[in-house]
């Protein structure tokens, strides 16, 4: 058994205490989403490396994918090999492939990413740190985890690639962004996958850059029920994450040709530093993190997660978003420990990057690690108009340096949350820990409102 610990507060008020228990593992049906009542299961899929942060960073997208039948996972074994993994959405026994091809695991960057095609297809992308570009999909036929021969997508600036991301719009349509260049002189691509004719093409090449000043670290995009693509970063000036600053957004509405601010101006892509997107102004050294997450709500609107020191210096989790008509910012935690960013590289932190969720009746979830409260799984939530938040404690035990990662396809479709957890270990400026194997496991959590 976990405990659940729930606390609540208003415009920085305690108003709450403690809360119910529910059941790690637990025999008994998943609460009907959206029916208040928790249930949580684990999955567990196997001994996974664990000495660095490389199958547990936030900007692992997609760690987990699933469509109606089966869901899918992907991570690095102990000896650095891809596995492939899947099991029914009814079922608790995965079906895992271990592949014949592996990648760096000394470096959190390199990590490997799935990505479901519409007609049915799985790709993979696996092993950057500014490299050439690593891809391999199947048929759609036959094996499930029979995959080809390392190829190209589009083969445009595909020579120095780093944070491969595939993101599934509710169409069922498959996209794939990633960075060309290295920290401090980056790029944002992006690439389309064509189902009819099994190909890539180039959309946006680049859809942001820095202009030789600095380099842009995007947040997850997300594109929404209506469509439209979302896309949010902050600009480093340098290597060094201390020059982290501004939160800024754009969006398409027709599939990548043409971008537009949150007031709906065009704007001439390659977007760059001094154009008119920034929406909450952050100046360097206020430990504004990278490479959070954005998500949409019914009505489209985007919903950012981030963290930046309050008035007192402590960082804290903070909640952005637009109503179609201004930008408003929630502080979400009430942290007392300070810390502070500085250097290149990945970063040993005491609290994970915030992922988001928001559910359809509007509730913001933001899903994040503490070592001030115990350093596991810990949700803050809030309904509209986001004045009042909750925090509860839903995996208990340390998980070392785990950032949250999920199956956006299941919450959007089912309304149930299923965290990819493993307890890892990660040393400043990819420094490799002596951890060793740990079990890596996908968390079920039904019954959100």
């Amino acid at each position: 058994m976990s405990r659940l610990l729930r606390e609540r507060w208003r415009a920085g008020v305690w108003v709450g205490g403690l809360g119910a228990v529910v059941l790690a593992g637990c025999a008994t049906a998943p609460g009907t989403p959206g029916s208040g009542k928790l249930a949580v299961r684990e999955y567990p899929l196997g001994p996974a490396y664990a000495s660095t942060e490389v199958n547990t960073t936030i900007f692992r997208l997609q760690a987990l994918a699933s469509d109606e039948k089966y869901e899918y996972a992907t991570y690095y074994d102990p000896a650095g090999k891809v596995v492939v993994a899947r099991r029914p959405l009814d079922g608790a026994v995965w079906d895992k492939r271990t592949q014949d091809f592996s990648g760096n695991v000394k470096d959190a960057h390199n990590d490997v990413v799935l990505g479901l095609g519409p007609e049915g297809t799985l790709h993979l992308s696996y092993d950057h740190h500014d490299q050439p570009l690593h891809y391999r999909c199947t048929n759609g036929a036959g094996d499930w985890a029979a995959f080809g021969a390392p190829e190209k997508m589009s083969g445009q600036f595909e020579r120095r690639v780093t944070y491969p991301t595939f993101v599934s719009a509710p169409s069922g349509e498959l996209w794939f962004f990633y960075r060309d260049g290295q920290s401090g002189n980056g790029r944002l691509c992006l690439e389309r996958y064509d189902a009819a004719a099994k190909a890539w093409q180039a959309v946006a090449m680049p859809l942001l850059e820095g202009a030789g000043q600095c380099s842009p670290y995007w947040w997850r995009p997300e594109i929404g029920e209506d469509g439209v693509i979302n896309v949010a970063w902050c600009w480093r000036d340098t290597p060094n994450a201390e020059t982290n600053h501004d939160i800024c957004y754009v969006r398409s509405r027709d599939g990548g040709k043409t971008w537009e601010n949150s007031a709906g101006k065009e704007l001439a892509t390659p977007i760059t530093p001094g154009a008119d997107v920034v929406v909450e102004k952050i100046p360097p050294g206020q430990n504004l993190i990278n490479t959070c997450a954005l998500a949409t709500d019914a009505q489209g609107r985007p919903h950012i997660s981030y963290y930046r020191n309050d008035a007192n210096g402590v960082p804290q989790y903070y909640h952005l978003w637009f109503d179609g008509q201004k930008w408003s910012a929630q502080q979400v935690s009430r942290r007392t420990q300070a810390f502070s960013l500085g250097g290149s590289g990945t970063l040993e932190i005491p609290i994970s990057r915030p992922e988001i969720a928001v559910s359809r009746s509007g509730t913001v979830y933001l899903i994040t690690r503490d070592k001030e409260f115990g350093n596991g799984a810990r949700l803050y939530m809030a309904p509209p108009p986001y004045t009042e938040w909750t925090a509860m404690d839903m995996v208990a035990g340390s998980l070392g340096d785990w950032e949250p990662e999920y199956d956006m396809q299941r919450w959007r479709r089912d309304g149930v949350l299923d965290l990819f957890v493993l307890p890892s270990s990660q040393g400043n400026h990819e420094r490799v820990t002596g951890e060793g194997p740990q079990t890596a496991r996908v968390v079920e959590i039904a019954g959100l409102k």
